[in-house]
């Protein structure tokens, strides 16, 4: 069966593939190299007994979907960003609040010692 699969890539002038051939493929397609390390190790087993034109046909499928896949996930990606951006600014937001709490704080306990002081000093007068 070898033989035939053999004979049939001969036919077509489509040397052997390996999984960097198809990588390269790919990457020359625009798909991402973190993304077609993967898939050309997969497409390996497949596209072994293909004719070149089949062989350029798959890749252009994964090209498309990833592509797709793409498109899909940026909008994510900008989700998430917007997400990280509101996170910073609630915790800034949330320091300025400690601040101002520590100063209410100190206000209170200075306003606190007035009034004792001011107590101790209307205790000593007789009108």
């Amino acid at each position: 069966m070898r033989e035939k699969s053999e004979l049939r890539v001969r036919a077509y002038g489509s040397p052997e593939v390996d999984s960097e051939r198809v990588r390269s493929d790919l990457e020359n397609r625009g798909v991402d190299p973190e993304f077609s390390r993967p898939v050309a190790q997969r497409l390996v087993a497949i596209v072994s007994d293909l004719s070149a034109p089949e062989y350029a046909a798959i890749l252009d499928g994964v090209s498309a979907a990833y592509g797709v896949y793409r498109e899909i996930s940026e909008p994510n990606d900008a989700h998430f960003r917007h997400g990280n951006e509101l996170q910073r600014l609630m915790e800034g937001f949330t320091g300025e609040l400690r601040k101002l709490d520590e100063g209410l704080q100190m206000l209170s306990t200075y306003l606190v010692r007035m009034g004792a002081l001011s107590s101790r000093e209307d205790s000593g007068r007789l009108h």
